[in-house]
Parts: C-alpha cells; sequence; structure tokens
C-alpha cells in the first residue's frame, strides 16, 4: 500500500501539514525578458514566479521551496556571465539566496560551461546543491555537492505544537547527459534504490526526489533518460519533482491527479512558467513519522501576476546592470541576410530559419572532412527548430527579417551551447533516425479531417530535419517509436522516397551526419552511434560555428525548397497550432496547402488545417 491512501489508524497521532513549492528549468530566465525579441514577456520568469512563492507561502504555517536544475544557464542573460567578475555571486544563485530557497539539484544544462564554472557558480549558495547520480571528481567534495540532505525542521503541528521534521531531499540528473563536462554518470533507479534506503536509517522522515527527468514510460530501461514513472515506485520516495523535457504535470484540467503510482508529482514547465505545489499530510506516533495524505497542483504565473509587486520591483533592482549589458551586447552586427528566416511551419517541413543552423554545420563539417581525408563520403547536417510554440505560448517562434543579423539574431536561432558531432552513418541508421524524428506525429487515415498533428504534451522540438536528403513521410502509417521515443512497433516505417541527390538511398550506404554531442550520446532518445562511428572532432560550440558561418558570408542566401514533406493521403488533412504571424510569411512557402481553422484559440495560437 502506497503512502497516500487513507490511513484512519494514521489519524491516532499528531498530524503535520508540509508544503512543498518547486520550480524547474529556469534557465536564467530570472526576469521576465526576452532577450532574442527585445521585449517584456507574460509568461515566464522567475521574478513573476516569486509572486506566486510568496503568495504560497502565506497560506501555510511549512513550507519548503525546491530547484530541480538547468538553473544556472541557457539563456542570453546566461550567456554574458563570462564577464561577471571573478568571486562574485553567480545571478542565479544571488536569486535562489534572496528567495531562500531550501536546497537546489543539479540538471545537465548547468554544467554546458564544464564542471569548473559549476563548482565556481555554487559558491555562493545559501543552501545545499545535490546530484545523486554523477560521478563527480573528488575535489568535487570541497564544493559541498552531495547525493543527498536532511534537512531539520521545527514544523507546526495541527494542534499548535512544534515538532521536529527531518526532510530527506536527494536529486538525480539525467544519465548519460555530461558527456561535454566529463563525467559519467550512473543510472537514476539504481541511485535512488542505493541512497533512499540511507536517507531512511539516517533519520529521514519525508523523502523528496528532485529527479530532472521527464515522464517516459511506464517501463524502466537501463539508463533511462525520462524516468519519472519507474522512479515512482521505487519504496520510500514520498514526493516527486521532475523536470528536464519541459513539460506541465498535472496540466490544467487534464483528467489526472497529480500522482505517478500513488505518489504526489509535478512537473512545473520551464523558465519558470509555473510552480509546482505538492501539500504532504504527515501523521506521527511514538517518535514515527509517516504520510498518510498528498495532493499535487501547478500554479501559472499568468493568474494574477502583478506588475507592481514588491518580488518583482526587488528583483528589478537586483539584476538592472547585467539585464542592462545583456541588451547591449547582443545588438552587436554579425553578418547580413537577404532572406527573412522563420520557423513557423517547421513541423510541416517549412522551416529557413532551421535551415541555416544546418548549413553553418554542413559548412563545418566539410573542412572537418577535409582534413579527415573523408570527401569521399557525403556529408549531412541535422537539426531541430528549438523555439517551437508548445508551452513557450505563441511568440514562442525564430523570425528574423531580411537585413542585419546580430548577437540576437544568432542566439535565436540557436539558444543552447550543444556541441558539433561528425558521426559516420549508414542509410539504415539514418532511415531510423528519421523514423524517431515523425513518431511525434499521430497517426492519419484516408479521408479523416483534421486529425491534430501531435498531442499538445509532446515538444516540436524533438523533430529534426536532415539536410542533404530529401523524404517524405506517411502518416497513415503507424510510428516505429512512441513520442517519447520508446520502440513501439520494429517494423513500421513512415518514411518513404528516401534520396540522396536524387537517388534512393540503401540500408549499406554511408554518410558523414553532422549533429550534436547531445543527439549522439542519445539524447531525445535518438538512436545512439557506436562509439567507433563518432568520428574526433576539435570542439567548437553549434553557436560558434553559425556566427563564424553567417560572418564569413557576403550575404546570406540559400534555396528553402522543402528537406520532406508529407505524403498524400486521400481525402485526409491535419491542423496544427502555431503563431498568428505564421499567416504574413505562408508565400514563403507555396507548396504548403494551409488554411485556418481557428485565428486565435485560447491560448492565442492560430490553428492552421494542413491539407495532406
Amino acid at each position: 500500500m502506497r503512502h497516500f491512501v487513507q490511513n484512519p489508524a494514521a489519524d491516532q497521532g499528531v498530524r503535520v501539514s508540509l508544503r512543498i513549492l518547486a520550480t524547474t528549468d529556469l534557465h536564467m530566465n530570472i526576469l521576465p525578458y526576452d532577450y532574442h525579441a527585445d521585449r517584456s514577456v507574460s509568461g515566464w520568469g522567475l521574478s513573476r514566479t516569486a509572486q506566486l512563492i510568496d503568495a504560497a507561502r502565506d497560506e501555510v504555517s511549512n513550507v519548503i521551496l525546491l530547484d530541480n536544475g538547468d538553473s544556472l544557464y541557457g539563456s542570453a542573460l546566461g550567456e554574458r556571465l563570462p564577464s561577471v567578475a571573478r568571486g562574485a555571486v553567480h545571478p542565479m544563485i544571488r536569486a535562489m539566496n534572496h528567495l531562500n530557497y531550501d536546497a537546489m539539484n543539479l540538471g545537465n544544462h548547468d554544467f554546458d560551461q564544464g564542471q569548473d564554472a559549476v563548482f565556481q557558480a555554487i559558491q555562493g549558495a545559501s543552501f545545499p546543491v545535490l546530484t545523486a547520480n554523477a560521478k563527480l571528481p573528488e575535489a568535487a567534495g570541497t564544493t559541498g555537492i552531495a547525493p543527498y540532505v536532511l534537512l531539520p525542521r521545527q514544523v507546526e503541528d495541527d494542534q499548535g505544537g512544534v515538532q521536529t521534521l527531518t526532510i530527506g531531499v536527494i536529486g538525480f540528473l539525467p544519465p548519460n547527459s555530461l558527456h561535454q563536462a566529463q563525467i559519467g554518470t550512473t543510472d537514476i533507479l539504481a541511485s535512488a534504490r542505493h541512497f533512499v534506503p540511507q536517507m531512511r536509517a539516517q533519520g529521514a522522515d519525508v523523502i523528496i526526489a528532485l529527479a530532472h527527468s521527464g515522464l517516459g514510460a511506464q517501463d524502466h530501461s537501463h539508463d533511462m533518460e525520462n524516468v519519472l514513472h519507474p522512479l515512482s515506485n521505487v519504496p520510500g520516495i514520498d514526493a516527486l519533482i521532475g523536470g528536464h523535457a519541459h513539460q506541465i504535470f498535472p496540466e490544467n484540467g487534464a483528467e489526472v491527479d497529480g500522482f505517478l503510482n500513488g505518489v504526489p508529482t509535478v512537473v512545473p514547465g520551464f523558465w519558470g512558467s509555473h510552480l509546482g505545489i505538492i501539500d504532504l499530510s504527515i501523521t506521527g506516533h511514538d517518535g514515527q513519522w509517516a504520510v498518510c495524505h498528498g495532493s499535487a497542483r501547478l500554479r501559472s504565473v499568468s493568474d494574477g501576476f502583478s506588475e507592481h509587486a514588491p518580488a518583482k520591483r526587488s528583483f528589478e533592482a537586483l539584476f538592472a546592470d547585467l539585464h542592462n549589458s545583456t541588451r547591449a551586447a547582443m545588438q552587436a552586427r554579425v553578418g547580413e541576410t537577404v532572406q527573412p528566416l522563420n520557423n513557423y511551419f517547421t513541423l510541416a517541413g517549412a522551416d529557413s530559419a532551421t535551415r541555416l543552423v544546418q548549413h553553418a554545420m554542413l559548412d563545418h563539417a566539410r573542412l572537418c572532412q577535409e582534413v579527415m581525408g573523408l570527401t569521399d563520403i557525403p556529408v549531412l547536417a541535422a537539426g531541430a527548430a528549438f523555439k517551437s510554440g508548445g508551452f513557450g505560448g505563441p511568440d514562442y517562434y525564430t523570425a528574423l527579417p531580411a537585413g542585419v543579423m546580430t548577437q540576437r539574431s544568432l542566439a535565436d536561432l540557436y539558444m543552447f551551447p550543444n556541441s558539433f558531432a561528425l558521426v559516420k552513418v549508414t542509410g539504415e541508421f539514418l532511415r531510423n533516425w528519421l523514423e524517431r524524428s515523425c513518431s511525434i506525429f499521430n497517426q492519419v487515415s484516408p479521408g479523416h479531417k483534421a486529425v491534430q498533428l501531435k498531442d499538445d504534451g509532446v515538444p516540436g522540438y524533438i523533430h529534426e530535419s536532415v539536410l542533404g536528403l530529401t523524404y517524405q513521410v506517411d502518416l497513415s502509417q503507424p510510428a516505429r517509436f512512441t513520442p517519447s521515443g520508446a520502440l513501439r512497433f520494429a517494423d513500421a516505417g513512415r518514411i518513404t522516397s528516401l534520396c540522396h541527390n536524387g537517388r534512393a538511398v540503401q540500408d549499406d550506404d554511408q554518410f558523414l551526419l553532422a549533429t550534436t554531442d547531445y543527439r549522439v550520446l542519445g539524447g531525445g532518445n535518438y538512436p545512439i552511434p557506436a562509439p567507433e562511428d563518432i568520428l574526433p572532432v576539435a570542439p567548437i560550440e553549434i553557436r560558434e560555428l553559425l556566427m563564424d558561418y553567417v560572418a564569413n558570408q557576403d550575404r546570406i542566401a540559400f534555396d528553402a525548397n522543402p528537406i520532406w514533406k508529407f505524403q498524400p493521403i486521400e481525402g485526409a488533412s491535419i491542423w496544427f497550432r502555431s503563431s498568428p504571424m505564421g499567416r504574413d510569411v505562408v508565400e514563403e512557402y507555396p507548396w504548403l496547402r494551409l488554411s485556418e481553422l481557428d485565428p486565435c484559440d485560447a491560448r492565442g495560437f492560430t490553428c492552421y488545417e494542413l491539407t495532406l
């Protein structure tokens, strides 16, 4: 029996209510500002989340505040940090100290600037920093990073008395995600089964798992990236906080109750878009405590936000200098583009913004190819649109006008500090790669109209295209993989007419695929190449090679004809959400047979219908 089935016998003891507040995937979005578009926003920013934190604390007596990782880097504000004086407190740590966080988990992107940068960043933290499954060097012990922490807290019980409750908090990050920082990892479930009993033996009355991991499949596999479902079955975990995949759980109005296998669970979005709230009712008898009730929910920053709240004003004052210097740096000129670049219709195969990134990767791959003496093998480039709407809202797309390109433009095109990788692949491997890409789409039968292209909870950035190939996607066929990447039907296939330079790709054909370190390690549950097929290249970030490419071109101009299209299905159509601004660029993609189903839905998106 799980802890959270009501136990009348437990009601005989003293009762304590504990509220757990959680953020995740803040990615240095301290202020509600989009530095790519140079404008204020309403849907994210820790200064907005702070108002929800203040309100949630005021409602109850016993509260702890936790963060679930990927907080230190990931926005233009974070990219300004190399110029911050040595010894200064990292801005996100300063913000968390300001809000009196009780503990913080580390995520994979917290290591994007290397392990030394992480160790330096957390030095100013006034709270414990955790990771249980990263194999940190021995020197990391001096930084204060620990697998878990036991927090003794004086709490008020239901009779107005004071009790001592020991709250255990443990942190996990995705396995195989710290290659760039040269840090190994262990399986999350194996780590949990090792440490959770230790925490109980050392006196933890309640155990909260901070798992920088998405919901994932029900069944566990070794080194699983998104593991919340199987992790919730580990005995001894009383509350679970997820992240990493930028998901929202429980969703507003969805038929879910905030539990995974009986454990209260929240996944509070990203960038401070939501605050996770778990309320536990804990009974104590003869010095023993047990959780007898629990609930889990999210609050959105868009609910009841005030522009004049003290939390917002204090954050603006704390970070005004960094905010202003970031805006100034983003205005530096890099190059010029002849054509507008946008990705409003990336899910329909029309994406000039991602195409530019792929051209830059292809250019760099050819330099590597020449050095390695592999000029007889064709080169390809894989890429995905990071900004693709979803929970980021209808403005969360890339759209650059023709003309001058600045640092802001490049940051808009490629947000994360992923590194370039070059892999030797076969035609069979490529086909499987593309099958994973198009597995986010729903199946469509002939004669069925207005079928939703993908479910709302499935991130669009999982989908990739490969420059250098042409192909079609047959939605009438079942997907080989689930949207989360688990193998569903090994013999299923949606990729048709796969060609290179007009010639059908054979299974044993060889190619060089330019991609990222994130993908070659299985990020997004993409196929993992054999170690010997990952070619040794000098380390360089995608953003750096993109800047070099744009700066070295006279003026950016390229053919934006489609890499791929949906295969026609008689009498069928699909619909998807995108920005209302998409209607202004439809003529740039004449092959799309688009119409509008709903010019503005409840979330501000336009719903477009595409005839197949």
